[in-house]
């Protein structure tokens, strides 16, 4: 009769085989920080523009009737725009960074 410590085993093969192509996977999927930030600054740019009729929205449903709408409306308008200029800026700061690390192979053929 063949006794194994399965315990042990599920842990040497989850070290073995999980560990590596696990973190492989992490590393090749996800962006690189300029990148991210590229993408991070335009999700808070369309969330910025989403943001004044939702919030005029939850401010009709919430609030006095009125008074909700125009204080949705009012807070919309200044979290959206905040939010637009917000990833508008991380957007530039993305593309400072990819400009970087792209420059020294476009500046062959530019010139």
């Amino acid at each position: 009769m063949i006794t194994t410590n399965f315990r042990f085993w599920i842990l040497d093969f989850g070290l073995r085989g999980w560990l590596v192509p696990v973190t492989l996977a992490v590393m090749l999927i996800s962006p690189a920080p300029a990148e991210a930030g590229l993408i991070s600054g335009i999700q808070k740019i369309l969330a910025g523009i989403l943001q004044p009729p939702l919030s005029t929205l939850v401010g009709t449903f919430t609030g006095p009737p009125v008074l909700g709408t125009v204080m949705g409306a009012a807070n919309g308008l200044v979290n959206g725009t905040g939010m637009v200029l917000g990833g508008a800026l991380e957007v530039v700061g993305a593309g400072v960074s990819l400009a970087k690390m792209v420059a020294p192979y476009v500046l062959p053929f530019v010139f």
